[in-house]
């Protein structure tokens, strides 16, 4: 037995006391969530989707666009969805109207690790790429025809 235990029983009555008020107004609580979900249930409101909602919220955004991104791509690798999910990220970031430097941001958390793309945004073509500890990069890519084409011209 430890000296603390045997000198200060007191002390210790104290602290499990308190500990156990905790639970129960963690378990009073958790009551008044159920309370709440049954209510928003009698409205029509679906507690599961409620759930994951609040789940989504409390992550932080670019997590959640990660973990989508993963998952559309394993869905689509299995045949869950017919379109390419870059296709219907571009689709859907050109309709919301963004500009070219926040749909390069958002393109780079499509990638994945050791993965790269090359897109036309806006007109100039971008070289997007995630390294193996998943930074992401962009970079203006000139075809290598081009390159080829313009080293050429120089030497002549």
């Amino acid at each position: 037995m430890s000296v603390a235990t045997t000198e200060s029983p007191e002390l210790l009555r104290s602290y499990i006391e308190r500990i156990e008020r905790i639970a129960e107004e963690i378990q009073a609580l958790k009551d008044d969530q159920k309370v709440v979900f049954a209510e928003a249930k009698t409205q029509g409101f679906d507690p599961k989707a409620m759930r994951r909602i609040i789940k989504r919220r409390q992550k932080d955004q670019s997590e959640v666009a990660e973990q989508e991104s993963i998952d559309d791509n394993y869905m689509h690798a299995i045949g869950m969805t017919s379109e390419h999910p870059l296709h219907v990220q571009v689709r859907r970031l050109t309709a919301d109207g963004i500009g070219r430097e926040q749909v390069i941001e958002a393109l780079q958390l499509l990638i994945p690790v050791n993965g790269e793309i090359i897109a036309s945004v806006g007109g100039q073509p971008m070289r997007l790429w995630r390294t193996a500890d998943g930074q992401s990069f962009a970079e203006d890519y000139v075809p290598p025809l081009f390159e080829d084409f313009m080293n050429k011209r120089k030497a002549s």
